[in-house]
């Protein structure tokens, strides 16, 4: 919290009358990088062609992701991320563009995101483990992003195939 109110220029007492215990600050902190990566990926229309806007915007919000894991692992705030607004949005645009054939995609749109969402905060948490044990550590880290994109777009695309055939 004095971290905190000395980055806002306040005293730490301000911040504990406006937000009272820290997990309403927690929260808080949470709900605006939400916000913030809501936002950047408002104008995303096709989810497998823009899936670098979603990668991006969680890569650049790498607090969130690492207060988000603390939290989770704590378990602080049990019911978060009620109304989670970028997930949500991406369950429907996925529902949207499967229209009337929703439910013969081959995968649930929840679940389609739910691995989207454990990529992309994965990755976002735990990149640096991640390319030094696939030894991409000293790979171009541009084109290394790029390529997990390039994967995640065509993980997407089969899942969206409502004609592609199951392997295994």
């Amino acid at each position: 919290v004095r971290e905190i109110a000395a980055r806002a220029g306040v005293i730490p007492a301000l911040v504990h009358r406006y937000f009272g215990a820290k997990e309403h600050l927690l929260r808080a902190a949470m709900e605006q990088s939400q916000r913030q990566i809501a936002a950047r990926i408002a104008d995303i229309h096709d989810v497998r062609r823009d899936i670098g806007v979603l990668f991006h915007a969680t890569l650049d919000e790498k607090e969130f992701v690492a207060a988000l894991a603390r939290a989770s692992l704590d378990g602080v705030l049990p019911d978060f991320p009620a109304g989670y607004p970028t997930m949500g949005g991406l369950v429907r645009m996925i529902e949207e563009r499967l229209g009337t054939q929703a439910s013969a995609g081959r995968h649930d749109p929840r679940v389609i995101v739910a691995c989207l969402g454990s990529m992309t905060l994965g990755y976002a948490l735990f990149g640096e483990f991640i390319l030094r044990g696939t030894r991409l550590d000293g790979e171009d880290r541009g084109r290394v992003e790029q390529a997990i994109i390039d994967v995640a777009r065509d993980i997407v695309a089969l899942a969206l195939d409502p004609e592609a055939t199951r392997s295994g």
